[in-house]
Formats: structure tokens, sequence, C-alpha cells
């Protein structure tokens, strides 16, 4: 197969620089077009040694090895060595992972099954594989990415919740949940939604029977059940739909104290916000136990 050392440079200048691009949304460091196109340049400059037999000593790991670290320094400037581990750790994942892709696919679509050799036919057999198996890394990728993000995001969307009636509270996991838009229909507050079972050590007796006989819909016992409590803990019916469920009722009521605890500080909601309480379930692995409003933390 003839190689063009033209065609040779600009693939590698273009695979390079997707490789650093790849690596900079991996560790989410700020990049500029330029530095990445310079970057690639150098390290397809390197690829050219092949055609210089005096050169042959500069194949060595350690002089590679240097060349990727003046990449990735000229790619991203890293600020701290933490960072740099971080960017030049990805840019070898992502390295792996593109040629494993493309000698994956080739083996796979090749009909010799003795096939010991890993060579294409002319160009356009490299440039297909190339693609191909640069597109399923990037997919592969991204993939795993989301999925990883998705669990810990979830994690970092949890938090510690204290509420307080009378001289009493609880402690419970509550999840940050941005898809919660529901607030109390008069007052247009927040709406914090709790399982009876996190909230029960601090509920009135008669709000206890209540839930215990599952009666918490019943207009009635809700009506003789606010008589009794009086002004002593003003209840509230919240109207909701979810789904499956279009004209569904939360009782709720406004706490003595409410405190969040973040990472760096402890939120204290304004006195308006409601807890309305739920008499199930939020999640099956019961990794939270209560829905927090986002506009309660702005």
């Amino acid at each position: 197969m003839s190689i063009y050392i033209e065609y040779l440079l600009i693939e590698n200048i273009i695979i390079n620089f997707i490789i650093l691009y790849v690596a900079a949304r991996i560790t989410r460091t700020k990049i500029s077009k330029l530095r990445l196109f310079i970057s690639a340049l150098i390290g397809s400059t390197y690829t050219l040694i092949v055609f210089f037999p005096s050169f042959q000593f500069m194949g060595k790991f350690i002089i590679k090895f240097l060349i990727s670290i003046v990449m990735i320094v000229l790619a991203f400037n890293p600020e701290g060595l933490q960072q740099f581990i971080k960017q030049i750790s990805a840019f070898y994942l992502v390295s792996f992972i593109f040629a494993g892709a493309i000698i994956g696919i080739f083996y796979i679509f090749n009909n010799n099954p003795y096939l010991i050799r890993f060579s294409f036919k002319n160009s356009k057999e490299l440039s297909t594989y190339l693609i191909i198996g640069i597109g399923i890394g990037i997919f592969l990728i991204f993939s795993i990415i989301k999925y990883y993000k998705k669990r810990l995001n979830r994690e970092s969307y949890l938090t510690s919740v204290v509420i307080g009636l009378k001289d009493k509270e609880v402690n419970l996991i509550a999840l940050i949940d941005t898809g919660n838009f529901l607030k109390e229909p008069i007052t247009q507050k927040p709406v914090i939604i709790v399982e009876y079972s996190a909230l029960e050590t601090i509920l009135p007796e008669s709000i206890k029977d209540m839930y215990l006989n599952n009666q918490e819909l019943d207009l009635n016992i809700i009506g003789k059940v606010m008589e009794e409590i009086g002004d002593d803990m003003r209840l509230r019916l919240i109207p909701f739909k979810s789904i499956g469920n279009d004209s569904g009722i939360l009782i709720g009521f406004k706490p003595d104290i409410i405190k969040i605890y973040l990472e760096d500080e402890i939120k204290k909601p304004a006195d308006e916000t409601i807890v309305a309480i739920y008499n199930d379930k939020l999640t099956v692995d019961q990794g939270y136990s209560g829905l927090l409003h986002p506009e309660i933390l702005d």
C-alpha cells in the first residue's frame, strides 16, 4: 500500500484533534480550538519519524510519553498537577478506546479467520475503518459517561433535611427534585413532599390515626381532624397531578423549622414553606424520603 505523507499528516491531525476534544469534554476543560489544532499538529508531525531511519530512536516509549505531555500542556494548559493527571489519563483512555474499536471492527468484518496481521489494503479502507472505529469509540465513551453522570448526579442532589414541629424534630434524606413544581394553591409557596413514615414521630395523634387507617382522602375525616387540632397546627389541602392520577390531594402543614444541609451552608427556607405528607414510598430503594422544591434553595 502506498502512503502519501500529506494524507497521513492530515488524517493524524484530525484523529489527534478528536482525541484531544473528547478528552477535554470528559475532564470539563475549557479549550481553545487553535491550541487543540497546534497540539494535534505536533502529535501528527511526530508520526513522520517512520520515514526517517536515522530518527528511529525517537520511537522509544519515553519519547512517546514526552510528546504526549507536550500535547496536553499545549492543548489544555493545565493549572496544576492533579488537573494534568486527569487530562493525560483521559487522553490515553480515549486513544486506547479508539484504537480498540478500530481493531475490533477490522477483525469483525474481515473474512479471513486465519488473519494474524493487522494491515489495510489501501488508504480508502484505512479511512473507512478509522471513521467507523472513532464513531463507535465516541458513542461508547459518552454512553458510559452519561450512565455514570446519572448515578453521580442523583447522589449529588441528595441532602439532609431537618423538619421541626413544636418541640420535636425529624432528620431525613431528601432529593432536590428539579421536576417538582408543586405549590400551595393559596400562597403559591413551594411544597416539600415527605413520606408519612419519616414524619410520624412529630405528628399529632389524630393525624397519625387518620393515616394509619388510610383516611387521608376522606374530606369528612380531614374536617374533623382540622377542628380537633385547631390553631395548634393549620392543615392545608394541596391538589396535585401525577401519572395515572389527575385529581390527587395531599395534606400539608407549616412546620416550625426547616433546615437544609448543603455542602457549605445550612439553608433555612422562608416561613411559608409547606410540608406535604405522602402516605406511600417515594422511591423503591428507600434512598430518600422527601422531595425538595428547587425554588426553596434560591
